[in-house]
């Protein structure tokens, strides 16, 4: 592996962290640790006037979100030995997912890019850096991404359907190979996305808000499928009007978050269609880059359309979770619809998600 040794991580990091505590006050040093990691591990003492604090160090070489979980096991001497205390985790480089697991675990954190988070009560210290937001030193093999059409399939059925599941069957509901969801699958553990049974190997748990974030970060709602804006010369309700009961235009965007979530009235109507041009000719509508109140859309993948439903006045929307991924990753206010969404979803999982895969076709 290239990159610093561990030791030489424990130092650049300790440094970095001494340069950024400017109060003359305090006092840092490094202490050694006697038996246990053999080295891979320290001890930081910070000394003020009043109050005394050590920070638990952990040296990574390379962190994946997963490792978050080696960080707070039990099994580990460090954390057995002063598990009260403050932790900092140290790398080269974390990632934003990264950096996010450890907040969320109340985990400080210092890369040597100057990523740096350190919130400690006595002696009040609160440190929040940022620094490098892509790997300046990638590994040879990259990470996989939640890229293209079979990364919105499958996030679309862990999402939909509560696990546990195997992978032969999340293949088969998504439609992808099984080397492919095997790929998938790992990398999401990495992330600390999905987690799957030891011995088995079925998925036992989906972070689905946070996985359908990950996959809105590279899907774009305008640009990922292909799209044109018209404006409507009779209006949007008219329009809506004459969609009631025709499957071959399915509404994603503003209206359908609507159904759920009410932000500001809707002004502009997306639509999923099969043929832009021929519904465009079909309605009268007019092509603008101006002020329009339509934007036609061909899906990249019919994973977008699956499942489908049509709401009371007849017309059909797109499911729950690529609509929140059309809000994420679109313009405007849709992102902010898309967080509303995804906090409706979290109240009420029973309202929406399904509790198994359905059979395969």
């Amino acid at each position: 592996m290239n990159g610093p040794t561990e030791q030489e991580l424990l130092t650049a990091a300790f440094d970095k962290f001494t340069e950024l505590i400017t109060d003359d006050d305090m006092k840092v040093n490094r202490r050694a640790f006697e038996d246990g990691d053999a080295g891979h591990d320290a001890m930081w003492d910070i000394q003020a006037a009043n109050y005394h604090c050590t920070l638990i160090v952990q040296a990574f070489r390379r962190f994946i979100p997963r490792d978050v979980d080696r960080v707070l096991g039990g099994n580990h001497q460090l954390m057995r030995r002063v598990v009260r205390e403050p932790i900092i985790v140290v790398a080269p480089w974390l990632s934003p997912r990264s950096r996010e697991v450890l907040r969320e675990q109340d985990i400080n954190y210092i890369d040597l890019t100057g990523n740096v988070l350190v919130r400690i009560p006595r002696p009040a210290i609160h440190i929040r850096l940022d620094g490098a937001q892509q790997d300046p030193n990638p590994p040879a093999k990259p990470p996989v991404r939640l890229k293209g059409p079979g990364s919105n399939a499958l996030v679309r059925v862990l999402t939909d359907f509560a696990p546990p599941y195997r992978l032969v069957d999340l293949a088969a509901a998504s439609g992808l190979s099984n080397a492919y969801v095997s790929r998938t699958l790992t990398a999401l553990v990495d992330d600390r996305l999905v987690e799957r049974d030891p011995g088995s190997k079925a998925v036992t748990r989906v972070d689905w808000r946070e996985l359908l974030r990950a996959r809105a970060q590279h899907y774009n709602l305008l640009k990922s499928n292909r799209s044109q804006t018209y404006i409507a010369r009779t209006g949007v309700p008219s329009l809506l009007r004459r969609l009631s009961n025709d499957d071959q235009a399915v509404i994603t965007g503003s209206y359908a978050a609507n159904e759920y979530v009410q932000i500001a009235a809707p002004t502009q109507l997306a639509l999923y269609v099969p043929d832009i041009a021929a519904t465009a000719s079909r309605f009268e509508l007019m092509p603008t880059q101006q002020g329009a109140n339509i934007i036609l859309l061909t899906a990249a993948d019919a994973s977008q359309l699956a499942r489908a439903r049509m709401a009371e006045d007849g017309t059909f929307h797109v499911g729950l979770s690529q609509l929140v991924m059309d809000c994420l990753a679109g313009n405007g206010r849709l992102p902010e619809e898309g967080e509303a969404l995804l906090d409706w979803m979290s109240g009420d999982p029973a309202a929406w998600r399904q509790d198994h895969l359905p059979n395969p076709v």
